[in-house]
């Protein structure tokens, strides 16, 4: 059995394929959790498990199912494939004990994951996964890996009609008559295949469906609806007289969406009018949530309506326990979103269906609804980057951020530092920049929002250059 250790980072525990993430590993995993659930009084609840379209991602999936199941908890295995909220919707359609997700989302093809969905429908918090890797520390000395033989001999149930309900019972679908066009959809080869563009058909809207069939190499790219990995369907967008491109990541939990001029449109950009058209056209109620290091867009949107706005960790786990206590909507500049009425998980097919709608009641483009947003508010820049960084830099450079050094900013005065997670400072301006290690990557992550646009590729080189001097 592989030595190396199993860590839960801030989305659930990823690994390489055959080198950390091993058929063993999986049934240890699978021990502890089914220990973790007995210690719950959740022992006689079913744990549902699910999976995406990876490597031998159904194969892992069957092997921890038939683990679980061995040991005596009630078990069930989704018949095919499905996106990350869909299990979600799953526990809580089924009443389950929780949920187990191999997924490894939109990280490079060699990983495979596994996120553990608890009762509530929702990320596992640090207290839970803790737990688990607690229990796998104690189990691992004597335990002894079950017999592998790729077949799962218990109930295998159907989950996507519950989740197609769910998403029917948000969106209004009759507003979708009203918007005309046609819609390329990129799955990118993941879980959203057949889940996004089947409820875009049947809201009655064409759709041009790309990269549908399963590919465990995601076509030699990442598996995530960046800018960086969308702008080459450009000419698609063309060809096909589609209006938009919508593409979702592995699991279908984010969304990144690009018009025919190339106008690419993040989770900051969606966030902030998707939460403006639910207060004014859906009478929303509840605060608003987003984590730290998501743009503050949606502080504008909070203000406006008068609505408290929670800053939370970075991990949508934090967000979606906001959305517990009854936020109207909640997300996290990576891609996630999700709205009150749903799990408190994200939802990438969930975002763009509410665009969609969002476009076709109020009449306008993406584009004109953002600048209209900006004339109201102002225009932002904002850019993350990944630094690449051996441990020492890492911890010289964090050392110094707790002793005090900072960034000179621009000149500009701090007025607010931030370190719920990592070292976030805001300026005199309305600007901040933020530093945290990954949490599930090997990089430092830098990211940077300014209110002056014309100066922010200057403003961004002078401070990645002055972080560079301060890591050594």
């Amino acid at each position: 059995m592989s030595t190396r250790a199993i860590k839960f980072g801030t989305d659930g525990w990823r690994s390489i394929i055959a080198d950390g993430f091993t058929f063993d590993n999986v049934a240890l995993v699978a021990t502890a959790i089914t220990a973790y659930l007995k210690e719950q009084g959740l022992q006689d609840r079913p744990l549902l498990v699910g999976y995406d379209r990876r490597f031998s991602a159904e194969e892992y999936a069957a092997h921890f199912a038939s683990t679980v199941q061995g040991l005596g908890q009630p078990v069930m295995l989704s018949e095919d494939y499905c996106p990350t909220p869909c299990l979600a919707v799953g526990v809580q359609h089924h009443k389950a004990a929780g949920a187990a997700m191999f997924t490894a989302s939109h990280n490079h093809w060699r990983y495979q994951g596994l996120k553990f969905i608890p009762d509530f429908a929702g990320p596992a918090m640090p207290e839970t996964t803790d737990r688990i890797t607690e229990l796998i520390g104690e189990l691992r000395p004597s335990w002894k890996p079950p017999a592998y033989t790729g077949v799962f001999k218990g109930e295998r149930i159907d989950l996507k009609e519950a989740y197609f309900e769910r998403l029917r019972s948000i969106v209004n679908a009759n507003a979708f008559a009203s918007w005309h066009g046609r819609v390329l959809y990129d799955s990118m080869h993941g879980c959203g295949a057949g889940y996004l563009d089947e409820l875009l058909r049947e809201h009655g809207l064409e759709v041009v469906s790309i990269h549908s069939e399963r590919d465990v190499y995601f076509g030699g790219g990442l598996p995530d609806p960046s800018y960086a990995n969308l702008k080459d369907r450009m000419a698609l967008l063309d060809e096909h007289d589609c209006r938009l491109l919508i593409g979702n990541d592995g699991d279908a939990d984010r969304v990144g969406i690009m018009d025919r001029k190339g106008n690419f449109f993040t989770a900051n950009d969606l966030l902030p009018l998707i939460a403006d058209y639910l207060v004014r056209y859906k009478n929303g109620q509840g605060h608003f949530s987003r984590t730290v290091c998501t743009s503050h867009q949606l502080d504008q949107v909070a203000k406006e309506h008068g609505r408290e706005m929670v800053e939370v960790k970075v991990g949508f786990k934090y967000v979606a326990q906001e959305l517990l206590k009854g936020a109207m909507i909640g997300g996290e500049e990576s891609g996630g979103i999700s709205v009150a009425g749903h799990v408190p998980e994200k939802d990438g097919t969930l975002g763009a269906l509410l665009t969609i709608e969002m476009l076709a009641t109020s009449g306008e483009r993406l584009v004109d609804l953002l600048e209209d947003f900006e004339n109201r508010h102002g225009h932002r820049s904002f850019n993350r980057h990944d630094l690449h960084m051996a441990e020492p830099q890492k911890q010289k450079l964090f050392s110094a951020l707790e002793a005090g050094k900072e960034p000179r900013f621009g000149g500009h005065k701090v007025v607010q530092r931030i370190t719920i997670d990592g070292y976030k400072y805001v300026l005199d301006d309305g600007s901040w920049v933020m530093m945290r290690a990954s949490g599930t990557e090997p990089v430092v992550r830098i990211y940077i929002e300014t209110t002056k646009p014309d100066s922010f590729k200057r403003w961004q080189k002078q401070i990645l250059d002055e972080i560079s001097q301060i890591s050594g």
